[in-house]
């Protein structure tokens, strides 16, 4: 069963065609079933122009195999058929941090 807090790798939708995925890590912030929010995770630096890149401090204890960050404007509603595989779960206090910037991102939305 897939939990909030859990990592898995998925079938990401691309933006510039959202009929195509790449597999790529994620970080589940809700499971609502049909659907299952999802923050995309990357090994890249969180960018300077983007306030909401959270850099995932304990990546290691996550299963991780980079250092990482949380994309919160990428997060996105994904159905149980786009998840692969389990990969670990993440620290609290990483998931906290990315569901309170996740809010802060939604609230600046309206």
């Amino acid at each position: 069963m897939i939990s909030e807090g859990d990592i898995w790798l998925v079938n990401f939708p691309l933006e510039e065609d959202p009929t195509k995925s790449l597999p790529r890590p994620v970080i589940v912030l809700n499971v609502e079933l049909p659907y299952i929010l999802s923050t995309k995770i990357t090994k890249h630096n969180p960018r300077d122009a983007d306030p909401y890149d959270i850099p995932v401090l304990h990546w290691k204890d996550a299963n991780l195999n980079y250092p990482s960050t949380a994309r919160i404007s990428k997060t996105l509603p994904l159905k149980l058929s786009n998840f692969i595989y389990f990969i670990g779960t993440a620290n609290t206090n990483d998931l906290m941090s990315i569901q309170e910037k996740y809010t802060h991102y939604l609230l600046e939305q309206i």
